[in-house]
């Protein structure tokens, strides 16, 4: 509703009521008696409830009362109604100036309204966009119904319409199967991101395959206050709570879909075709899992991230890749909190964990497809995981986890500085390429006792072609950068290619992105040589890049991604 009326000059003016829609802050009463928080000030419902208006801590005068965001915007905009209806009063009382005195009044009025309403609207756009997080909620869409529906294929359609079902037994395979799939996942997938709690996991299998029936008050109760009780849960948070429950149920349900896809060798097999349909039945706990500004949602689309990289017919990981980076920007995941010890040990590890998690897939996509990343390094400040809290991790598996994390930081920094106008950069061009050279070198230099030699060259590689390909701060290459750059794009594609022969090729998705960025460094370079000199004298021959499309086609079709990639090449090689 607005009130129209007319100003001096026979404009029409609307008085439009504002609102501010958010989830409150509860105050400090309230939290800890677990009871419903109305967010009012000078005092809550609650405390005005108990007579404890004076002690509340949403009052105006509390030292915790700029934690409150949404409440300190509506303060803002009483006084500034407030200020206005003084000043509209002030003018009423006022006798009529001249026409030139009236006309700078009127200016600077509408100077100064302008700029409380500019204010006003700054400030509102810097509030999170929460949706929706249960059906009881609100009316419309959940976070989760979003996410999917954005990142899914029209496969999905169907599965996205299903609710949490409450048999979920004919859907889940034998015991003994559910086992095999876990203890397969923790050999060979775990190490690769370990990003959850181990313990945790297995309460969770023995509540799912117990058979215990949900709460009676499901779908009613809001995220837990201690995310401890969800991450690493005991029987009791089970039995109490249907977030956790149903959480258990999208995390077991998700680690064997996952676990059973990496097994997978055909789209249409049989343990493929089990592995989308343990999936399709975990979305039906979405609800209980995909929760907006929670570390129990971060860890949910980091699950549906390592399907999706599975999975890419389904889900595209960019999507999720994308939220996930947000809602770990909004929960703070980017800085380590100060000072530290004002979370548990194992609170700061979870948050490193996670962060750097959603970090290396956030780089490994944005690098292979050539998009700029989520967030600048500048703005991250979080030390690595120690990875010395339920791992039985060797201290060289531990070492080469942190290398990993590593060579992404290393690669995003070359991929970011060389990305540059050569104006922005202080000093000379070629000095940031060499320190980003040396830098990069002396990281292969103390990953060399690692036992994964394949990792390491195919990282320090990736390296390389970032360091040699075309960018905005080195605009042109010497001949011997040139070969470098073909060199470093033949031996990559040449690691990828025995991979995919035996089967070792994990994150589908962003393997086909590096493969096909990768392709398209050869072809430049091999153009690039043979135009520099004379096509006679060059050592590049014809059949060398021939071969490099035949090896980038056979990766892409034996990973069932090939089709507009192909198509590229071919035109590309034409040409």
């Amino acid at each position: 509703m607005s009130e129209t009326g007319e100003d001096v000059q026979g404009r029409p003016l609307r008085n439009v009521t504002l609102r501010v829609s958010q989830i409150f802050s509860a105050c400090t009463f309230c939290k800890a008696r677990k009871i419903k928080c109305n967010g009012a000030t000078p005092a809550c419902g609650g405390c005005v409830k108990f007579g404890r208006q004076a002690t509340c801590s949403l009052s105006t005068e509390s030292p915790n009362r700029g934690r409150d965001y949404p409440t300190y915007l509506r303060q803002k905009i009483d006084a500034a109604q407030q200020r206005l209806s003084q000043h509209n009063a002030r003018q009423n009382n006022l006798t009529s100036p001249s026409d030139t005195e009236r006309s700078n009044r009127n200016e600077s009025a509408e100077t100064h309204q302008r700029s409380i309403i500019d204010s006003l609207i700054a400030d509102i756009g810097a509030l999170p966009i929460i949706a929706c997080s249960y059906p009881s909620a609100a009316e419309g869409p959940t976070l989760s119904s979003l996410v999917l529906a954005t990142a899914s294929t029209n496969q999905l359609s169907s599965a996205l319409r299903l609710t949490q079902a409450d048999d979920v037994a004919p859907c889940l395979p034998k015991e003994s199967t559910a086992l095999s799939l876990a203890k397969h996942y923790f050999d060979q997938v775990y190490p690769r991101i370990p990003f959850f709690s181990i313990q945790g996991f297995w309460v969770q299998f023995e509540h799912v395959f117990s058979g215990v029936d949900p709460p009676r008050e499901r779908g009613r109760d809001g995220p837990p206050q201690d995310p401890a009780s969800v991450l690493t849960p005991s029987q009791d948070d089970l039995d109490r709570s249907s977030i956790s429950h149903g959480y258990s149920y999208f995390t077991v349900l998700l680690v064997l879909a996952i676990s059973a896809s990496s097994l997978s060798r055909s789209a249409d097999s049989v343990i493929s075709t089990q592995a989308q349909r343990l999936f399709r039945t975990a979305l039906t706990f979405r609800e209980s899992a995909i929760l907006p500004n929670t570390i129990i949602g971060v860890q949910s689309i980091l699950f549906l991230i390592q399907f999706a990289t599975l999975n890419p017919s389904l889900l595209d990981a960019w999507y999720l890749i994308g939220v996930g980076m947000r809602m770990c920007v909004d929960l703070g995941l980017h800085q380590d909190p100060r000072p530290l010890d004002s979370v548990t040990t194992s609170l700061l590890e979870t948050r490193r964990r996670l962060w750097w998690s959603m970090y290396s897939f956030d780089r490994s996509m944005s690098l292979g497809c050539g998009r700029p990343t989520e967030i600048s390094d500048s703005a991250i400040n979080v030390s690595l995981p120690t990875f010395r809290i339920e791992t039985s991790a060797t201290a060289v598996e531990v070492h080469g986890y942190l290398q990993r994390y590593r060579a992404l930081q290393i690669q995003s920094e070359i991929y970011n500085r060389l990305n540059k106008s050569p104006g922005s950069e202080t000093g000379d061009a070629q000095s940031v390429h060499e320190q980003l050279s040396k830098k990069l070198g002396d990281w292969k230099d103390s990953s060399s006792q690692l036992p994964n030699k394949t990792l390491i060259e195919s990282e320090w590689l990736m390296g390389r072609m970032l360091l040699l390909r075309p960018c905005r701060l080195l605009t042109q290459r010497t001949h011997d950068e040139l070969g470098e750059l073909w060199q470093a794009a033949v031996g990559f594609i040449t690691i990828y290619r025995r991979l995919v022969e035996s089967n070792s090729i994990f994150y589908v998705q962003i393997a086909c992105e590096k493969v096909y960025w990768t392709g398209l460094m050869a072809f430049y370079s091999y153009w690039q040589l043979r135009t520099r000199v004379n096509p006679d004298a060059s050592t590049m021959r014809r059949l060398d890049v021939w071969m490099i499309v035949k090896d980038v086609m056979f990766i892409l079709r034996a990973l069932k991604f090939g089709t507009v990639y192909e198509l590229d090449c071919c035109v590309g090689v034409g040409r």
